[in-house]
């Protein structure tokens, strides 16, 4: 594909996009990782020990795997976006302008080009996209986009480079 004029991303790294990133990225991860099938077979075995625990009144094990459960179901995700808001407060980048630009080249960012053989790849989550780098995930919001078309361009572009996962 060869694109005319370079595509501009524009967006605030605020709570709000913060906490849609959040979101986005954990869901993502979640639902395509090996640790869901993990997690299932962890709560299997606290749920056998909750019904072992009430057959064999064993108030220790129903206690224990009430609290498995809590964690897993509740407590994770809660524990992680505490952290996670907490590195948020603390970023630099909290509350500033991100801007980028893609073009058939890579993607550049403070005169700092990152070519397209070092993103791992480009995930689109809700109208939203998640760009992954060294497998971390940079969070981009549809509003970034100038417009519709500019957003379907930069979707094409990544599908040129083979890096759009859909």
């Amino acid at each position: 594909m060869n694109i005319s004029k370079p595509i501009e991303i524009n967006y605030k790294w605020d709570l709000e996009n913060f906490i849609k990133a959040f979101e986005n990225a954990y869901n993502y991860e979640y639902k395509n990782s090996i640790r869901r099938y993990i997690g299932w077979l962890f709560i299997a075995m606290a749920q056998f020990g909750v019904v072992a625990a009430l057959k064999g009144g064993s108030i220790g094990l129903l206690l224990l795997s009430t609290i498995l459960i809590f964690y897993w179901y509740v407590a994770k995700k809660y524990l992680l976006k505490k952290r996670a808001l907490k590195s948020f407060n603390n970023s630099q980048l909290k509350n500033s302008i991100i801007k980028l630009i893609a073009s058939a080249d890579g993607i550049e960012q403070n005169s700092n080009l990152i070519s397209w053989d070092r993103i791992n790849g480009i995930v689109s989550v809700n109208d939203d996209i998640l760009l992954y780098i060294n497998n971390k995930p940079y969070y981009i919001p549809s509003l970034a986009f100038d417009s519709l078309e500019s957003r379907v361009e930069f979707k094409s572009l990544a599908k040129s480079k083979g890096k759009l996962y859909d």
